[in-house]
């Protein structure tokens, strides 16, 4: 099933020039987090690159979906529940990591 969903996408994808809901935000980010790194060394901080990288590859996304996706393929119900469960394990090894930074950070271990 998942074969044939992943061929017929594919040839609306080149037949239409239509994309799936959040192509160009994916893409936004795989281009703005490389970006950042240097401007966090620049900065003094990696971290704060990362962050910024984030932010502006979100927002060209964005912005890129916006213009060049206007009639998006909406997801499949399988996709959907992939991309769901995945939002859910990084926030939960996001909310993990910060907790446990928290506690070395206060408990000098």
């Amino acid at each position: 099933m998942g074969d044939s969903q992943t061929i017929r996408n594919w040839s609306n994808m080149k037949a239409d020039k239509q994309y799936q809901k959040g192509h160009f935000i994916e893409m936004g980010i795989t281009i703005g987090l490389p970006m950042g790194v240097p401007i966090g060394l620049l900065l003094g901080s990696i971290a704060l690159g990362f962050v910024l990288g984030l932010a502006v590859g979100l927002s060209m996304g964005v912005a890129m979906e916006k213009i060049y996706n206007k009639n998006p393929i909406p997801l499949a119900t399988e996709e959907k529940r992939r991309q769901k469960k995945w939002s859910w394990m990084g926030i939960s090894v996001g909310l993990f990591a910060f907790i446990m930074l928290n506690l070395l950070y206060f408990l000098q271990i």
